[in-house]
């Protein structure tokens, strides 16, 4: 049993991190997320709205409990009701303390950012049975990666806590993450910041598991023959590994073994070995003081000089530029 796994490297190895908003909309109202190059998703706390990715005609109904993600971003639109999506645009506003979300709405619709002041609740209960409150998380990783994982992302999906039976899963996230919201005790921006972010993970874990024909690189960090040599390869620390040795992990010969990974993954074994330690090393030069050295040996190279040729065929950059960022 590995500390870490595949998934949980390759997160950090795109340096995942999530900001969250609350919306809360009354009566007729209609709103429209610019494209953002990362993805997003919501979460319906309360009531019910209608959902519009663009280019696609179909309008979705979210009822309470319901979450849609865009991983990979896109324009689309969230309104009150189908008769909302018409209305002509009134207001643009900027979301957030950087400005990160761009959004154009019309009517009584209200974006807080997690940690801003609570919006007062008390309404008249004919309003409040109107209303709809929305949880939004951006999220935000390292798109300039040239990695499977991301290139197979979904751009969509469509979930609900109700379909959830794990009490430990979407469910209990959710119900932490409203009570974290509402509180605003000490610490609960970032509390809710890296809740949603383990909903982001959770959300891909139902996705891998809801598969019906399993190919592709989400598909193999699962699969019990290619998923075990993807941990292995990710988890790698002095013990380097090689082509033969993840084969007779894997159960399989290296022709099966082989063929099996360029499928799913889509590159050799010994290619995605070297991009993997190639990558660590560079975060590593980035995020860490450790020595040239060091990062070096770690990555298997003998000498600096070594590594500093692997780096620039690589990268095109010698390690002391990608240092120096």
């Amino acid at each position: 049993m590995h500390a870490m796994d595949a998934l949980t490297d390759l997160l950090k190895t795109f340096q995942l991190s999530a900001n969250t908003y609350f919306f809360r909309g009354v009566g007729c109202w209609n709103m429209q997320i610019q494209y953002r190059p990362q993805g997003l998703f919501y979460v319906v706390l309360k009531g019910q709205c209608y959902f519009q990715e663009r280019g696609n005609e179909e309008l979705r109904l979210l009822k309470e409990g319901d979450i849609v993600a865009l991983l990979t971003g896109g324009n689309h639109w969230v309104c009150d009701s189908p008769a909302g999506r018409a209305l002509s645009v009134q207001d643009v506003a900027k979301v957030g303390y950087n400005g990160e979300l761009l959004l154009v709405k019309t009517g009584n619709i209200e974006a807080l950012a997690t940690g801003g002041e609570p919006v007062v609740e008390e309404r008249a209960e004919e309003t409040a049975n109107k209303e709809i409150k929305l949880l939004c998380s951006t999220m935000s990783y390292d798109t300039s990666m040239d990695h499977p994982f991301l290139k197979d992302l979904p751009c969509f999906i469509h979930t609900s806590t109700h379909n959830d039976s794990d009490a430990n899963g979407l469910k209990s996230f959710v119900k932490i993450l409203e009570k974290e919201s509402e509180t605003l005790s000490p610490g609960s921006t970032l509390m809710v910041d890296r809740l949603t972010e383990m909903l982001t993970v959770q959300l891909l874990r139902e996705h891998i598991g809801q598969m019906k024909e399993p190919n592709g690189y989400m598909a193999a960090l699962s699969d019990p023959k290619i998923g075990v040599a993807l941990n292995l390869i990710h988890t790698e620390t002095d013990e380097k590994w090689t082509v033969d040795s993840l084969c007779k992990v894997a159960g399989l010969n290296r022709t099966s073994f082989t063929e099996k990974f360029v499928a799913m993954v889509g590159s050799t074994p010994k290619s995605y070995l070297t991009n993997t330690r190639m990558q660590k090393a560079k975060n590593s030069l980035q995020r860490s003081n450790d020595s040239m050295l060091c990062i070096a040996e770690r990555a298997g190279y003998a000498s600096e000089a070594a590594f500093s040729k692997a780096m620039k065929k690589h990268f095109n950059k010698t390690p002391g530029q990608i240092r120096k960022g």
